[in-house]
């Protein structure tokens, strides 16, 4: 007896099978996050060091490349690319997906640690920390027109970012614009050398006349009273008023060498413009594992609450918050399931003309739906766009099924027998074929457990969330569905209006299109020749269509990058930018505009656009930036590009890659200017540049050693003076109002203009002599790099480009590959990075995953049918549907992607289950005695009314996505147009292929057969 029949016997257990299913799919959804994309583990390490006032070459030489060595020897590793700039070292380590990064990060600080020595004693220990991607959630502008940046700050510290930071799923709160209070300390060199003094004199003095200190307690009867030595400096005068010397009756004090004022320190900080005005931004990051969503809310309801509270003058605006963009794209994914499930329910009217046979699926849909939550949370998912769009085409999937059992228990009724024995003769019937279908779709996702990186968490969500669909679907199917038939069905079919008409419809379809088999059975040969000629052409196709990683998305914001001369200044930039803010004022569609003016490394700055909701303006982003760009072609003084960013993309430039080379940076550098001279005549490139440069106008300072060891003088001490007096340092720290502050020290402002003051600097030798620093150094003018790359410990230039209109990033991947081994010389090679490397990597998993669906589903298919001739005829379609949808996508201009993979994968499964419902039934009927042709005939007629009414449920139920608009609209559209057209094709040539490849199989099988039979008597 079959499950079937059990739950038609015992329709109570049929119930409750499908209760314990609801209410732990209730449970799970109530312990589900909400996300926007899947969460994937980065795998990032990266290792920061800081060496003040050292050049890019400095750090590399004695910073980076040490430790780049140091770790080289750690397993696990995938690729290392680094940069040393101006004091400053950033090693990011990308790991293998199956290592743990924390591990990895605890043996890299053995490593470092073990090599420490190799490291400049003035160095700050390396920070390695584990990159997780907390993500980019909002950004809040504050201006004042009552305070100064100072105060501001000051205002954000104490009162604003505690109360963000404790809020739920807030990960960090990170502040730019403004500088924070510092106790400035101003030295005079003419003055300390006068009192013979030097700078780690005064370091000493300071750091030993400020601090608190436990002194012990008192014991008074049965108390103890703790005492404090509170020895601790909390402003200007306290400072100023040290005792530096104190020698022969004459006091020295630190205002006798130095003026000492309450400023600011001296980090180097963004300027920031909200909306044209100085000011300060917050950005607010969420946590990997919070809900985004959550915590934006949270944040917003706090700041409603904070509006009301802040000093008069004082303006807080939201310029971006990332979790509008996913709460509007998941809404609208919500109101695709709807339009689904209500197509879907009228599609099945449409073709059985009873409202009896809704009721069917009105009740399998919620309980495939909600069953679905608990796998999701059960796999470790999220609710995110991925996975409800899983669920999205898991509804014509779950019909299906459905379907299936409906339709051919409504057949046997038509036949005229009873309701109950239909139901009995129907399931039984029909158990295999949606067991079949049911494996075989589910079968089609299983490589993606093979594919690894950032796609396979991607696909795997999807995948895995829709395959639980359908076996959840297949289980229903089998259980509630029949149940329901044998009890919800008429007990007999009257024709009669409606009814009547879809009775004498179909009947005249089937037989119309028997005798249209029958005649393509006479021209089989041409068939196949037809449908592999198709096929082929499909290469050619996969090859035309551009790659990419996720298609182009209106997510209502923007960039303009501003390219800056080589040491150009914070000022300069941000009058750059200010050009730009002029600019895009004039245009309706901007909501806000954030500048952010730094002195980059890179050499480009960037302006961030925040657009009004897509339902305010009549531009789409893509259409904004094509028109701000043609604006800034007629600026010649101001070198800009505006473009849209792509999820996983940078957020300074499209496209990015690497020129490597284990030669000079110089040689490295002529190579990629050659390279970049050619590149520039390809129409797809707009701009290119890299930060490797050789025009920064620098100092080169040589100390002599020889003098400096006959003077006892160490080299430390020449470069902790030079550090500290022209750089500046932080020496100490104090209380004001209850938080710390920074005391910095370095020379005074009128000093800090001219190589003549190197003149007035001293350094104390080990026996207390002053010696000019004039005399133990030698300054020549040079032009050095800001910033050095590496790339798996290869010298590396790091090439950065913008995109012409009309062209995507994948075309200029493409064209990239094809060329720059030409280009470059034959010791010098080349690495993705950033979205580039993304697009390179998921077309590569791509392939894999095709090709490793397909093989999976015919082994799965040849052990169902114990056959490896039957699985062949199933799949003849699969190309056919996936070469038509490939057309679409290359008519459309649309580019192949993770959503249109996702799309043709699940073709896969879908198409082959239209196969399955014409071989199972046709071997059926052979085995009861009918030839191949008559059996085949006959059984493509039985299926076709199922077959039209799963491709049609399947359509209607994406077509919500093929018709979306709004947020992430153009992703839901992919998908849709892949599973429409592909699947609508594949049936055409499901109906017509696969019924002549099974009558060629079925030949050869009886050639077989005979030739086996008339050696077996000849023997």
């Amino acid at each position: 007896m079959t499950l079937s029949e059990i739950c038609i016997k015992r329709p109570v257990l049929a119930i409750v099978i499908s209760l314990i299913m609801i209410v732990s799919g209730l449970v799970g959804y109530s312990y589900l996050n909400t996300r926007f994309f899947p969460k994937f583990q980065q795998n990032l390490l990266m290792i920061s060091t800081y060496y003040p006032g050292a050049s890019a070459k400095l750090v590399e030489s004695s910073i980076t490349s040490p430790i780049e060595e140091a770790i080289s020897g750690v397993e696990g590793i995938k690729d290392v690319y680094s940069t040393s700039g101006q004091g400053e070292s950033s090693i990011n380590v990308d790991l293998m997906p199956s290592v743990d990064p924390d591990v990895i990060a605890n043996k890299m600080r053995n490593k470092i640690s073990l090599n420490s020595y190799k490291l400049p004693t003035s160095v700050k220990p390396p920070v390695v920390q584990v990159g997780w991607g907390n993500m980019d959630l909002l950004d809040i502008g504050i201006t004042s027109t009552s305070q100064n940046l100072l105060s501001l700050r000051d205002y954000v510290e104490r009162y604003l970012i505690n109360q963000i930071e404790e809020l739920p799923n807030v990960a960090d709160v990170e502040v730019d614009g403004a500088n924070k209070y510092a106790m400035r300390i101003a030295l005079n060199p003419e003055k300390l050398h006068a009192y013979g003094l030097s700078v780690d004199d005064i370091k000493t003095v300071i750091t030993n006349s400020n601090l608190q200190l436990p002194a012990g307690d008192i014991k008074a009867n049965t108390l103890n009273y703790p005492i404090t030595a509170n020895t601790e400096l909390h402003n200007a005068q306290q400072f100023s008023d040290l005792i530096l010397k104190n020698t022969d009756h004459h006091v020295v004090r630190l205002k006798d060498v130095a003026t000492v004022t309450l400023g600011h320190d001296s980090a180097s900080r963004t300027i920031v413009r909200i909306n044209g005005q100085r000011g300060i931004n917050i950005t607010v990051f969420n946590t990997t594992d919070g809900n985004p969503i959550t915590a934006s809310d949270s944040v917003l309801k706090l700041l409603k609450q904070i509006k009301n509270q802040l000093p008069a003058g004082m303006k807080l605006t939201v310029t971006f918050n990332q979790a509008h963009f996913m709460k509007t794209s998941i809404h609208e994914v919500y109101v695709s399931i709807s339009i689904a499930v209500l197509c879907v329910i009228a599609i099945i009217f449409i073709f059985l003309g009873r409202l009896r046979s809704i009721l069917i699926p009105l009740a399998t849909i919620p309980v495939c739906i909600i069953s679905t939550f608990a796998l999701i949370y059960a796999f470790g998912y999220t609710l995110n766009i991925i996975t409800l769009l899983a669920i999205v085409l898991s509804i014509g999937l779950i019909v299906d099924d459905a379907i299936v059992m409906l339709e051919n228990i409504y057949r046997h009724i038509e036949l005229g027998k009873t309701r109950l024995q239909a139901a009995y003769e129907g399931s039984r019937e029909i158990t295999f074929t949606v067991i079949a279908m049911t494996i075989t779709l589910a079968a089609v996702y299983a490589p993606i457990g093979l594919i690894k990186g950032k796609a396979s968490h991607i696909f795997g969500s999807f995948a895995y969330t829709l395959a639980g669909a359908v076996i959840i679907s297949g289980i229903v199917a089998l259980t509630l569905s029949p149940m329901m038939c044998a009890r919800v069905l008429p007990t007999k079919i009257t024709y009669t209006g409606y009814s009547k008409f879809l009775y004498h419809f179909f009947n005249r379809l089937k037989r119309g299109y028997q005798r249209v088999l029958r005649a393509v059975l006479q021209v089989r040969l041409g068939v196949i020749a037809t449908t592999l000629s198709i096929a082929v052409g499909g290469y050619f196709l996969v090859t035309a269509i551009p790659k990419g990683f996720m298609p182009a998305e209106d997510m209502g914001f923007m960039m303009v990058n501003v390219k800056t001369p080589s040491g150009s200044n914070m000022a300069y930039n941000s009058a750059q930018e200010q050009k730009v803010y002029q600019l895009l004022k004039q245009f309706p569609a901007i909501e806000d505009v954030s500048e952010f003016a730094t002195q980059s490394l890179t050499q480009v700055d960037n302006v961030f656009v925040t657009l009004k909701p897509i339902s305010e303006r009549t531009q789409s982003v893509t259409q904004l930036v094509n028109a701000v760009n043609k604006r800034i072609q007629h600026m010649p003084a101001l070198d800009a590009t505006a473009f849209a960013p792509s999820f996983g993309g940078s957020m300074q430039h499209p496209l990015q890659f690497y020129v490597l080379s284990s030669g000079s940076y110089y040689d490295l550098y002529q190579t990629t200017q050659k390279m970049m001279q050619a590149l520039r005549h390809y129409p797809g490139i707009k701009s290119i540049d890299t930060p490797l440069k050789f025009d920064n106008p620098q100092y080169a300072l040589t100390v002599n050693r020889a003098l400096a060891s006959q003077l006892d003088v160490s080299t430390e001490h020449i470069d902790n003076t030079l550090a500290t007096l022209l750089g500046g340092s932080t020496i100490s720290t104090f209380d004001m109002g209850g938080h710390a502050y920074d005391v910095d020290m370095q020379a005074q402002e009128q000093d800090l203009h001219s190589l003549n003051t190197l003149n007035k600097f001293y350094v104390k030798s080990s026996d207390g002599q002053l010696i000019p620093m004039s005399n133990l150094i030698h300054i020549t003018p040079t032009s050095k790099q800001l910033v050095l790359s590496h790339y798996d410990r290869l010298r590396a230039a790091l090439s950065y480009a913008n995109l012409s209109p009309g062209y995507k990033i994948s075309d200029v991947v493409m064209y990239l590959q094809q060329h720059l081994s030409s280009i470059l010389p034959s010791h010098t090679t080349y690495a993705f990075t950033g979205m580039a490397k993304q697009i390179s990597d998921t077309s590569s998993n791509m392939g894999l995953m095709f090709i490793l669906g397909i093989v999976f589903i015919y082994l799965v298919l040849a052990a169902q049918f114990e056959s490896f001739l039957d699985p062949l005829i199933i799949l003849l379609a699969v190309p056919l549907s996936i070469v038509s949808a490939l057309a679409a996508l290359k008519l459309a201009g649309d580019s192949l992607d993770i959503y249109t993979a996702i799309g043709l994968m699940t073709l896969i499964g879908l198409i082959a289950k239209h196969g399955i419902l014409i071989t199972q039934f046709a071997n059926t009927l052979q085995q009861q005695g009918k030839d191949a042709t008559t059996a085949l005939i006959e059984a493509a007629g039985i299926r076709l009314r199922p077959i039209l009414m799963t491709t049609a449920a399947m359509v209607f139920g994406a077509l919500p996505l093929l018709l979306s608009h709004g947020a992430n609209a153009n992703s839901r559209h992919e998908i849709g147009m892949v599973i429409i057209v592909g699947l609508l094709c594949g049936t055409f040539f499901s109906l017509l292929v696969v019924p002549v490849m099974y009558s060629l199989v079925a030949q050869l099988k009886n050639k077989f057969h005979r030739k086996r039979h008339h050696g077996g008597r000849c023997g």
